[in-house]
């Protein structure tokens, strides 16, 4: 009995260790595809956009976020995302936000999405995913 107590404590340990690892550190991410809403002819009906991708760096904390693009810092308040069944399990992803951006990662396979939304300006909106490296 001791000994699977044992057992499911380091496995549970082990669940843990990648995105702990993982989340200290500085990352150079890669925009992949990036769309934006541009005004059209008729107001009602805002047509897609693509927008020339980005390069960017991140310094990850487990709570807050930075991301430096040309020059310029963005700060970002992190939570770590949850399964809503299963007594509520861990995954290794996190999800950003602050005043208008949402940043979404995965921590294993250092994926991301982004998304720009004004509340006061409906059509201007922004999505872009791509993946991440190392520094």
């Amino acid at each position: 009995m001791r000994s699977l107590i044992g057992i499911a404590i380091v496995l549970a340990l082990l669940g843990t260790i990648p995105s702990l690892s993982q989340s200290r550190r500085a990352l150079i991410c890669v925009e992949e595809v990036s769309v934006g809403l541009s005004p059209a002819e008729t107001p009602a009906v805002p047509k897609p956009e693509p927008l020339a991708p980005r390069t960017f760096s991140l310094i990850l904390n487990r709570d807050m976020l930075n991301l430096i693009f040309a020059g310029r810092t963005e700060f970002f308040e992190c939570q770590e995302v949850y399964y809503r069944g299963e007594g509520r399990r861990r995954t290794n992803t996190i999800k950003c936000q602050n005043a208008t951006n949402f940043f979404t990662l995965d921590l294993v396979r250092l994926k991301f999405a982004k998304s720009q939304l004004n509340p006061e300006d409906q059509t201007e909106i922004k999505f872009s995913y791509g993946s991440c490296k190392p520094l």
